[in-house]
């Protein structure tokens, strides 16, 4: 499968096969691309932030915050953070967790169970943090708009999260940054 350009030709990854890019449909911050699939509730994040403070496996730990404080989870837990290796990546860290999320504010009684992998690729000669991330469904509530996803069964979303995580391993080391003048 052919590498997917991510803003503009600048960076490419490999995305999963059955994703689709959301500025197709929805407006997208420019720091993001966006990649779901109608079908599993699963999605892909890559996001070009401003570099933290916090080093290495702290760097990544607040970025995995940051996300649960955005996704507003009451309940978040991190299941471990290693070091990985991405070609022309000085920095790289992932790390797996979970997360409790409401879809669209439907409230905590709708809460579905997310396993969440987030990938820090980290660019110091620009201060800047790229975030890849995988969210994929554990466990959906019955209450939730996804339990009833395209008349998928909500038991037929949930991933295996050692295959999740291992397939976002082989996508995130298919990274690539092809113009640096992005970050100018």
């Amino acid at each position: 499968m052919p590498l997917q350009n991510l803003y503009g030709g600048a960076m490419c990854i490999d995305i999963p096969s059955g994703m689709v890019d959301i500025s197709n449909f929805r407006e997208v911050p420019d720091n993001q691309e966006v990649f779901a699939s109608a079908t599993t509730d699963q999605s892909v994040i890559v996001e070009i932030l401003e570099s933290v403070s916090q080093q290495k496996h702290e760097a990544t730990k607040f970025h995995f915050e940051q996300l649960a404080e955005t996704n507003a989870s009451g309940r978040t837990h991190i299941l471990s953070i290693q070091d990985i290796q991405v070609e022309g990546i000085p920095e790289a860290y992932m790390l797996v967790g979970q997360q409790a999320v409401a879809k669209f504010n439907e409230g905590k009684e709708s809460e579905n169970q997310i396993l969440i992998v987030l990938a820090l690729l980290r660019v110091p000669a620009h201060s800047a943090d790229i975030l890849v991330s995988l969210n994929a469904p554990l466990k959906i509530s019955h209450l939730s708009s996804s339990s009833n996803n395209s008349g998928i069964e909500a038991a037929e979303l949930a991933v295996d999260s050692q295959q999740a995580v291992n397939e976002f391993l082989q996508m995130v080391r298919t990274f690539r940054i092809n113009d640096y003048t992005l970050f100018a």
